[in-house]
């Protein structure tokens, strides 16, 4: 069986991962470097702008009871991306694997590292990261906005694992938001949201595909 994403998946999963008035933003994403070979892909561009590139047909999320996530990668080529502490990047790096990971299993997945029959290969990739120096923030605390907030670009791709075959691609850049910053002494904290925000995303609609 087979499953139009364009139809089902696909528009829950980054209507909930980018829509919402106080997190981070999307934006449109320009000059991006893709980390995938879209060959065969097709730009559906109801999702502007985020960037979603899907193949025509693939199987549904029910059919993956396993998942492999791979380590986080960093486009370190990106003349978009500021100096950053190498320390905090890495950490950075672990939390959005680790936060999938841990959302995954304790939805009852299997999460391991070889590719078996039924399982699904999540890899994501971030460019054009930016956490400038929050300090004016916190001398603007009483102003119900921040001065300075992190970016992230997050490039996802999923796989099926036994085939390596590429079915889904998406980018989206996001900002933090300027308005009504809970935490606006650390633009980290803008990235750490939007890393959330995509992780509750896949969580909730391989769940949704699995109660079917």
């Amino acid at each position: 069986m087979f499953l139009n994403y364009r139809a089902t998946i696909l528009p829950a999963i980054f209507c909930l991962i980018f829509i919402s008035a106080c997190a981070p933003t999307s934006r449109v994403v320009k000059d991006h470097s893709y980390a995938a070979d879209l060959t065969g892909l097709e730009l559906d561009e109801s999702y502007s702008p985020t960037l979603v590139y899907v193949r025509p047909s693939t199987s549904k999320f029910e059919a993956y009871n396993r998942f492999i996530v791979d380590p986080v990668r960093v486009n370190y080529d990106d003349p978009n991306m500021e100096e950053l502490d190498t320390a905090t990047l890495a950490k950075m790096q672990a939390y959005f694997r680790d936060s999938l990971i841990q959302s995954l299993r304790e939805g009852g997945y299997e999460v391991g590292t070889r590719s078996e029959p039924n399982t699904l290969r999540i890899s994501l990739h971030i460019s054009g990261l930016k956490a400038p120096n929050a300090a004016a923030n916190v001398t603007n605390a009483m102003v119900p906005f921040s001065i300075s907030v992190g970016e992230v670009t997050v490039e996802a791709h999923f796989r099926e694992a036994m085939s390596d075959r590429l079915d889904i691609v998406a980018v989206a850049n996001t900002q933090g938001s300027r308005f009504v910053n809970a935490t606006p002494w650390s633009t980290w904290a803008d990235i750490e949201s939007t890393f959330d925000q995509w992780v509750e995303g896949i969580r909730k609609e391989i769940d949704k595909a699995h109660q079917k």
